[in-house]
Order: C-alpha cells, then structure tokens, then sequence
C-alpha cells in the first residue's frame, strides 16, 4: 500500500467535480487507486461564519436581532 497527498491542481477536472477540498490522500492499494478528501476542519468553519451574511452581519448584531424577534413573538 502506498499513500500520498496531492494538491488538488493535479487533477484533472473531471475529477475534481467530485472533490472540493484542496488536498487529496491518495492511496495505491492491488492495483486499486482511492482519493480521498482531506478536509481542514478550521477552514471549513471559517467559510461557514460568512456564509448567509458575506462577513456585513456581525455575532453582535445577529444576536440582537434575534433576541428581538423573541420580544415580537411575545
């Protein structure tokens, strides 16, 4: 078995519509190839955040807003 990580440059596009992460384990086993994802756990978390507001809508005011949207509903 012999394993090693790719940037995800080196694929070719086809391939690459079936992963979305920028490093890729892949593994050479009996003949056999696996690709598999290496997702950065932080990254993924920092993209999230932003994701509904585009970075414009704060913690602060996202919960402001809510709590008065509580008020409201009372």
């Amino acid at each position: 078995m012999q394993e090693t990580i790719i940037d995800r440059q080196t694929l070719p596009k086809t391939i690459l519509s079936y992963i979305y992460s920028d490093k890729i384990r892949l593994i050479e086993e009996n003949g056999n190839v696996i690709l598999t994802p290496i997702y950065d756990k932080y990254s993924i978390l920092e993209k999230s955040f932003g994701m509904f507001s585009d970075g414009k809508l704060s913690t602060e005011r996202f919960i402001k807003e809510k709590e008065i949207e509580k008020k409201l509903e009372l």
